[in-house]
């Protein structure tokens, strides 16, 4: 089975709970204007984090889109853990009364939950970056962390609502607002090297594609190779979770 052409996965089963080593830094900058504004979701969408009761409609989402299978440590994590419930949302498609086009697509799979279908869904984990050379006991700042992506997808009928982008913003502005007390550098994720829908959707969020191939990454697909796709965090996420003020300051 083809990976959905908006995932990015965490690495194979066996070590999906161990932590990613660093990747090097994008070789070039993206500047803040050339990230796409978070388009409008259609009103009976909602983005919300994941609970005990939704977490089973997180597990078949995954289930149908994803050739792997992720194990149960994986999915608990995200109600035992605060650092990684922060940065995992679902999208929801809520069945209120609504005109006939913007009723959800009858070709949808019904992941239901209390008169909603989940549609969308993306679970992270916030990783410390290694201490540089210009870092002191005398300095007090806090440890730089990044964010990493360790899975994002999105039924496919629902792909042109803007859902994917909805749920990344969200989970920026959820790590910004959350860990405040931490400095926030970049967002990044590892792509499938043979999908280029899904590295062409990045860069058009103002992803950079690192050089060089992570080779055997997938095991099951072939070629088996990942991309490194990485965002730097920018003044404009800091402004759309309201962390900046009208001067700058944060």
């Amino acid at each position: 089975m083809k990976p959905s052409p908006l995932i990015a996965r965490q690495q194979p089963p066996t070590h999906i709970s161990e932590p990613q080593e660093s990747p090097h830094p994008p070789s070039s900058e993206t500047s803040l204007a050339s990230t796409p504004r978070a388009r409008t979701l259609p009103p009976n969408i909602s983005i919300d984090r994941l609970t005990n009761s939704t977490i089973p409609s997180f597990r078949r989402l995954l289930s149908t889109l994803l050739p792997i299978r992720y194990p149960d440590k994986f999915y608990t994590e995200i109600l035992t853990s605060p650092t990684i419930s922060a940065v995992s949302q679902i999208a929801t498609w809520h069945d209120h009364p609504l005109p006939p086009l913007e009723r959800p697509p009858a070709a949808a799979p019904s992941f239901s939950i209390t008169g909603a279908v989940v549609v969308g869904g993306i679970r992270c984990r916030l990783e410390p970056l290694p201490p540089t050379s210009s870092s002191t006991a005398s300095t007090p700042a806090p440890l730089p962390h990044q964010i990493y992506i360790q899975t994002l997808a999105v039924l496919s009928p629902y792909r042109s609502l803007g859902v994917a982008t909805a749920l990344l913003d969200t989970t920026i502005h959820s790590a910004l607002n959350t860990f405040q007390h931490l400095t926030t550098k970049s967002i990044y994720a590892h792509v499938w090297e043979a999908n280029t829908e899904a590295l062409g959707w990045y860069v058009k969020r103002g992803f950079v594609v690192e050089d060089g191939v992570v080779e055997g990454y997938y095991s099951r697909l072939r070629p088996s190779g990942a991309r490194v796709v990485r965002r730097e965090i920018r003044v404009g996420d800091y402004v759309g979770c309201g962390k900046v003020k009208g001067n700058g300051e944060r």
